[in-house]
C-alpha cells in the first residue's frame, strides 16, 4: 500500500499501526480516532485531541493515513 504523506487542513486521519495508539494518547490525553488535521510542516502533522487540545505526529516514527 503507498501511503501519501501530503496531507490538508481539515483531512481526517488514523493510525496505520493502532498499537501507537496508546503512546500518544499517554503524552497527549484521549485522542477519538480519525483526527482532523490542523496542519502540516514537513514531517510533522499537528491534530486535535479529544479535548480540542493540539498535538503532534512526527510521520518518521509514527505511520497515518487519510480516511475516505
Amino acid at each position: 500500500m503507498k501511503t501519501n504523506h501530503e496531507f490538508k487542513v481539515n483531512d481526517l486521519v488514523t493510525l496505520i499501526n493502532p498499537k501507537a495508539t496508546q503512546e500518544l494518547e499517554a503524552a497527549n490525553g484521549a485522542i477519538d480516532w480519525p483526527v482532523p488535521v490542523i496542519s502540516q510542516y514537513g514531517q510533522r502533522v499537528h491534530c486535535w485531541n479529544s479535548q480540542r487540545r493540539e498535538f503532534t505526529i512526527t510521520l518518521s516514527a509514527t505511520e497515518i493515513k487519510k480516511v475516505d
